[in-house]
């Protein structure tokens, strides 16, 4: 490995590292207990956005194993976040809704998606292009290692999500780190080499 792609993943490791810190630093000083790219905080995010929403489909937009988010919806419901019930329809589904204690806890997270995005102001528009363009390509790279996951039509369905249920919650095109990589303006998905295309 040459010098320069030993420092990049060591700058990678340690933006990494700064991320997590800076995120559970905003949310112990604030007295709150969710991350927005975590766990409890993602299901919260995808609620926030579609107050209402089958187990199943919450499954697959957040690619968790069943186990995992049952654990989470658990933890969710004894807080008093979230209700699980059976489905009008059909009793088999579970149908997930938003109460409005985990409305305003998703309310707070939306104000540490902001402060967190605030590191990025060192870059000008045409850089922000840029590294949105190196880091697509980076993320491309990384899920070819995973030959059985379908991240393309995960990121299209979650895309999809987003744009039809996002009234109010971010208009600026963005997903809120759920997978979705484009041009960091929620246009022009990247090709298998990760370029934007037109």
């Amino acid at each position: 490995m040459s010098d320069i792609k030993i420092t990049i993943t060591e700058q990678l490791q340690q933006l990494q590292l700064l991320m997590q810190r800076m995120a559970f630093q905003g949310f112990v000083r604030g007295g709150r207990t969710r991350s927005p790219h975590r766990g409890q905080g993602r299901v919260l995010a995808i609620l926030k956005m579609k107050p209402e929403i089958s187990q199943k489909e919450l499954n697959y937009l957040l690619g968790m194993s069943k186990q995992s988010l049952a654990e989470l919806l658990s933890k969710l419901d004894k807080s008093g976040y979230i209700t699980r019930e059976s489905s009008e329809e059909d009793k088999r589904v579970t149908m997930i809704k938003l109460t409005d204690e985990g409305m305003k806890v998703a309310d707070d997270m939306d104000d540490d998606r902001s402060e967190s995005s605030k590191a990025l102001d060192c870059l000008d528009d045409e850089e922000l292009a840029k590294f949105s363009e190196y880091l697509s390509r980076i993320i491309k790279q990384y899920e070819e290692y995973f030959p059985g996951e379908d991240f393309e039509e995960r990121r299209k369905t979650m895309h999809a999500f987003v744009l039809r249920y996002r009234s109010g919650y971010d208009r600026r095109g963005r997903d809120g780190g759920y997978g979705y990589h484009g041009d960091g303006r929620g246009r022009g998905r990247g090709d298998s080499n990760g370029r934007r295309r037109k």
